[in-house]
Parts: C-alpha cells; structure tokens; sequence
C-alpha cells in the first residue's frame, strides 16, 4: 500500500498533538518557557491545567475534549506535558498520559480511513492498512500486523482481545474502527509518556512554580491515600504481595489477577473495602467507582454474596506472581497464611517482652 502523507492541518494537530509535526509547528512559534507567564498566553496555561486536573480527576473517563480555538489546543498539550514532566510524579504522568491517549483514540474512531492510516503508520509505527474490499462486511474495515497487535493487545485485560478469540489471516489481526481505536490508545500512551520522559529536567521558569504547587496540592486532594494501608500490619505480608503493592504505588502496571490477588489477600487480612480502594487510587487508570464495585463483589457484598480468598501460592506461581519460587516462604500454601503466621508470631514476640518487662519490674 503506498504511503500517502498527512495533511497537517490545525484540527488535526489539535486532535492528535503527541505527532511529530506538532514540534515543528512549535518550534516555529518560538515561544520560550518565560514567556508562557506572560498575559498573552494565560489562555493556554489555563486550558493546560484544565487537562491536567480532569485527568487527575476522572483518569480514562476524564472528558478533556476539543476546544473550538485551535491555537489554544495545540499550545496547551505541550505546556501540560512540560508541567507533568516537572512533577517528577509517575502515577500523575500514567494518568495524564491515558486520559489524552483516549482522547485522541475518541477522535480517531470517526476519523477517515486514510487518516487513521496515515497516524498508526507513519507516527505510531505500526503496520496497518484497509481490509480489501471483499473482506470487509465479514472481517472488519482495517488489518494490523499480528506483531504489532500482540505487543499492544498484550497491555488490554480482556479475554476478547486474546489472539486466538480474533480472526486471523495470512499475518493480519481484522479490527472494526473501534477496535483499532482502542489498540491505538496503547501505542499513543506510550509515545506520551516517551514524551514526559524527555521533558523531565527542563528548568521551570519561577512564575510557572506557583502552577506546579496548585497540580501537586490537586494529587494530594484527589489520591486520598488513606495513612491507615500504612498501618504496622504491612510488615508481615508476604513477599508476592508486597511486590505487587510496591510495583501499583510506583505507577508500573498490574495486570488483571495481580489486582484481583491483592484485593481478595487485603480483604482476607482484614483491611476495609475504603481501604483497599485507597491502595487502588494509586493506579493511573484509577476508577473509584469500578474499583468500589469490584472490592464490594471481592469482599461478599456484592453479586453472590461470597467473600473471594487470595489465589494459592501454586496459582500466583502459574501467573508468574511468586517470589524467588517460594524460597523465601517455606510451607505455606496461601498468602494469607504466610500473613496470619506471621501476624501470630509477632503477638507472641510481644507477648514475652511484656511478660518479661513485668518478671523484671516484679
């Protein structure tokens, strides 16, 4: 299929500003970091916030939109990525990042078929193109490369986008316009996120510090991280759990069962469903409403009524989940058994310091 280029027009740098064309454009304003405290740009700072907060907000349902000025939307992408970068905050640039990639996948969905070729192939590098014409009332309108559809496909938590439950042929993955929508959002999170990466270091101008404190106070307002997940009992979890507690509040990414494991194991070690969905408000895809939902139905409040205890040790070693093959957890079976032994052992530990702090005083 020959390569058409891209009409770069303002709409499209406005819908799509992760594209490589949206830093020439920019470059040519030449519009300096000192200069976006200026009066004349308090339009793009203020847009650039606005994205930034939503998505702080509301994560993958933030509503960020399309504003009718152009210039204020091609402007405002960068400032935001500049703020977020200088957050140092990866929790913050993961969210950030989703919000605007399911943004731009919103617009992408509806978009001409030689346009959405024209981004997934020449700015996201990927091997895509048009079904033929035959193919497409049974397969769907586009085809991607398997390679390129499992890397991508492999970050989607759904039984739907495994490989064997899509129609394959001849090395091409069929997608609806939705499908590929959706496919492209994990590809245009990265590039953001590459993106935030490069940003990191860029001195802020001191007028611009104000507008870094008031996003910081924002993260602080909306993670409500309850200190009570910090409680002393964390020192007896295990080791798969703690890992996975450690890699969901470094903003990595936690698959499916890892997240469904913590929450039965946090839920069978008596922490509250508040308190699970806490920990959960870490996550850049951050849902609260989800979340609650799926603890409640964890922890018997929903659906079935069953309480969900945290999968076995041999399970969690099936998904890759274990720690050091169990080396390090002798005899036990389940988490939650390593966590109750070793809950036991420090109330008997205590127990004979006091016992023998009173022989001493007696």
């Amino acid at each position: 299929m020959a390569e058409r280029p891209l009409l770069i027009t303002e709409e499209l740098l406005a819908k799509y500003p992760f594209i490589s064309a949206s830093r020439r454009v920019l470059a040519s304003r030449g519009i300096g970091l000192e200069e976006l405290a200026l009066e004349r740009h308090r339009r793009d700072v203020d847009r650039a916030l606005e994205r930034i907060f939503r998505a702080i907000e509301k994560g993958e349902e933030a509503d960020i939109g399309l504003e009718s000025d152009f210039e204020v939307e091609i402007l405002s992408f960068p400032i935001a990525l500049i703020l977020v970068a200088a957050t140092r905050d990866n929790w913050l640039a993961r969210r950030w990042a989703l919000a605007e990639a399911i943004r731009s996948g919103s617009f992408l969905e509806r978009e001409a078929p030689d346009i959405v070729v024209g981004l997934m192939r020449t700015e996201l590098g990927l091997k895509v193109e048009p079904s033929p014409p035959e193919e497409v009332s049974q397969a769907g309108l586009y085809r991607v490369a398997v390679h390129n559809y499992l890397e991508l496909a492999s970050r989607i938590d759904s039984l739907e986008w495994k490989l064997v439950n899509r129609l394959v042929r001849r090395g091409w993955v069929y997608l609806t316009p939705r499908e590929l929508a959706r496919l492209a959002v994990e590809a245009i999170q990265r590039r953001i996120l590459e993106r935030v990466r490069e940003a990191e270091g860029l001195p802020l101008p001191d007028p611009l510090e104000g507008l870094l404190q008031r996003i910081r106070a924002k993260l602080a307002e909306r993670r409500r991280y309850d200190e009570n997940v910090h409680q002393a009992s964390e020192r007896f979890w295990p080791p798969c759990m703690a890992r996975i507690r450690d890699e969901l509040l470094a903003g990595q990414s936690v698959g499916h069962f890892a997240n469904f494991a913590l929450a039965a194991f946090m839920i069978n070690a008596g922490y509250t469903v508040d308190q699970v969905v806490a920990m959960y408000s870490q996550r850049s895809d951050f849902n609260e409403k989800i979340a609650r939902y799926q603890t409640e139905h964890i922890a018997g409040q929903r659906g079935s009524r069953v309480k969900y205890t945290p999968p076995s040790c041999s399970t969690m070693r099936v998904h890759g989940l274990c720690v050091e093959e169990g080396r390090l957890c002798p005899g036990i079976k389940n988490p939650i058994q390593y966590y109750r032994r070793a809950a036991r052992r420090a109330t008997r530990e205590r127990g004979k310091t006091v016992n023998r702090g009173e022989s001493q005083q007696g």
